[in-house]
């Protein structure tokens, strides 16, 4: 009997702990539910690719797909949509920047979440892991863009000199600067760096001749898998917390600018991020009530603005980034699995 009831509570407390969650996380995220909305995200994306080779279409890969960029994508079938693609300045005379295309896309705010994230929300760049031949153009694009956080979420090869099969170093070894053509130097501060450590912080100090120095965190989540998910969520969860304290520090005396994120190609892990990271700062900045940690204090929470998300309505919070991501950049998020992982990772962040 004393079991049998004990059975009975531990039932009572889970049930009512599931109903304080929002309501798109009441749900098992095995379900056949959660995969048939994975399902029709895959369906809108083949429809959208239908307009892969019309020019005047924001879905176009025709730059993409052009003989003088094709050495520069990563993978021939993981190609940036024009109409949100980042470029970077060209220099004339210059070897490794000759040209402005990146395969990188600028990831914005969803249309559905304009009123429930703060109005100066920078939003991400997705990209490709950089080449041997692009880093000098990714370091470039940090550094014209403003960031000062990037996010790694693949392991690379040691050997920056040669392609490898997923993803190449492409910072300096602690007590090194890395030099290159524009006049932009990238020098290593400090880092966590340990072989057997699953998630490394890392910090740089990028400068050119033209801009002041400034202070570049990059995160690398070693232990990520290709195309799968991580056994638990409690590295992530730390990731997204240390970035958070990290923004709000350098945030201070300048605008907010967005988050690099890249796997070795730029979907699958990076949409998964990026959509978890989204998610997450809607609830904060609308006054969820139940997050086991909110950073944002109470006075710039955004709940009381007209229309802004109510964790009581139905609405997919995770369907809807995902769905507006994959219109900026192909296969966010590239398999089931991952989209399954969103609702487990955002379930452990809620009491």
């Amino acid at each position: 009997m004393h079991k049998q009831g004990a059975s009975a509570s531990a039932a009572l407390t889970a049930a009512a702990a599931r109903t304080r969650l929002p309501a798109f996380l009441r749900i098992d995220p095995s379900s056949p539910t959660i995969v048939q909305k994975f399902e029709r995200l895959s369906r809108d994306e083949r429809e959208r690719l239908r307009n892969a080779f019309t020019s005047d279409s924001p879905f176009s890969l025709l730059e993409a797909t052009d003989e003088d960029n094709m050495d520069e994508n990563r993978y021939r079938d993981i190609l940036p949509y024009m109409g949100s693609q980042v470029k970077v300045h060209v220099v004339p005379g210059s070897k490794t920047l000759s040209s402005p295309y990146m395969n990188a896309n600028k990831i914005t705010a969803p249309a559905l979440f304009k009123t429930s994230l703060p109005p100066d929300w920078p939003g991400y760049i997705a990209t490709q892991a950089p080449l041997p031949t692009t880093q000098a153009k990714f370091w470039h694009m940090v550094q014209e863009e403003g960031v000062d956080t990037i996010v790694c979420l693949t392991a690379v090869a040691e050997d920056r000199r040669f392609r490898a099969q997923k993803a190449e170093r492409y910072w300096p070894l602690a007590g090194q600067t890395d030099e290159y053509e524009g006049g932009l130097s990238v020098k290593s501060l400090e880092t966590s760096d340990h072989a057997s450590a699953e998630v490394a912080y890392r910090y740089y100090e990028i400068s050119s001749k033209d801009s002041a120095p400034r202070k570049v965190l990059l995160v690398q989540y070693q232990g990520w898998p290709d195309h799968g998910v991580p056994r638990t969520t409690n590295s992530l969860e730390e990731m997204l917390y240390r970035i958070r304290e990290w923004k709000k520090d350098s945030s201070r005396s300048t605008r907010p600018t967005p988050i690099v994120v890249h796997c070795s190609a730029g979907c699958g892990r990076t949409g998964t991020f990026c959509t978890i990271d989204t998610v997450l700062t809607v609830l904060e900045h609308t006054g969820y009530p139940h997050l086991k940690r909110n950073t944002v204090p109470q006075e710039q929470q955004i709940s009381t603005q007209p229309n802004a998300y109510n964790w009581q309505t139905e609405q997919d919070l995770i369907f809807d980034a995902t769905s507006s991501f994959r219109q900026e950049r192909m296969l966010m998020i590239q398999t089931a699995s991952q989209y399954q992982f969103c609702y487990r990772v955002l379930q452990e962040l809620c009491c």
